[in-house]
């Protein structure tokens, strides 16, 4: 099993960050607060962002 990063980009105002693709906590946007991904127990679900690049 390997995790990684990914850079996400916010689907309401286009801004890029990297986040761990495992989070356990809820992620929200630097810029705008949407939320971008939520806990689902092993690989966070996607909510309102877009996968830029995976990271290794």
């Amino acid at each position: 099993m390997t995790s990684k990063f990914v850079k996400l980009s916010c689907r309401d105002c286009g801004n890029e960050q990297i986040i761990f693709e495992r989070a356990c906590t809820r992620i929200s946007c630097n810029i705008c607060g949407a939320t971008l991904v939520k806990p689902a127990g092993g690989k966070a679900e996607l909510v309102s962002a877009a996968v830029v690049e995976s990271l290794e």
